[in-house]
């Protein structure tokens, strides 16, 4: 059976090769060298390559939605909570894809693990939501998150630049607050 450590070393060498190649331009050998092993050795990690960006795409997410969690703690409002995850998540998935084009793939919502990534970021924010509005159906704080996930997303198709995506993502969270009479 395969250590923990040498996976644990190759999704972290793979995330790296993802973010900075994207899928179709890193290859098993990559990310054999990457991870200082042989591609035989590789193979018996993971069966192919589809399997590693899985796995690096959930260790990436894990990251975040820690990073998010850690930083709540330092949001005094609702809406102070919401841009804080909004932004270290989706805004940092903009970021980089501007940065590194080829990173796109980590953020293709066609790869069934980047839509469940997605969910888990729309059940963070509906939690948040639905801790916040005690009398909220927990339906109606899904449905807010899912509209705030992928309209902050949608935005940063317009945005010129990071700092324009984030100022942007702070009035669509304000508006959500302001509609479910939570302020800002």
């Amino acid at each position: 059976m395969a250590s923990e450590a040498k996976i644990d070393r190759t999704v972290v060498a793979a995330a790296e090769l993802f973010m900075r190649h994207g899928f179709a331009r890193t290859t098993m050998g990559d990310i054999a060298r990457a991870a200082d092993m042989s591609r035989p050795a590789l193979y018996l990690l993971f069966p192919g390559k589809e399997e590693v960006f899985e796995a690096a795409v959930v260790h990436l997410n894990r990251l975040r939605l820690a990073e998010i969690h850690e930083r709540l703690g330092d949001a005094a409002t609702l809406g102070d909570r919401l841009f804080t995850a909004c932004d270290l998540w989706l805004v940092q998935v903009f970021d980089l894809q501007r940065t590194t084009p080829d990173a796109r793939d980590m953020d293709d919502l066609s790869i069934p693990v980047v839509r469940r990534v997605y969910a888990e970021l729309e059940a963070l924010i509906a939690r948040l939501i639905a801790g916040s509005a005690a009398e909220m159906p927990p339906a109606d704080s899904a449905e807010l998150a899912r509209g705030l996930v992928f309209s902050v997303r949608g935005l940063g198709a317009v945005a010129a630049d990071v700092d324009d995506l984030r100022a942007m993502t702070r009035r669509q969270v304000d508006l959500l607050c302001r509609a479910i009479g939570r302020g800002g």
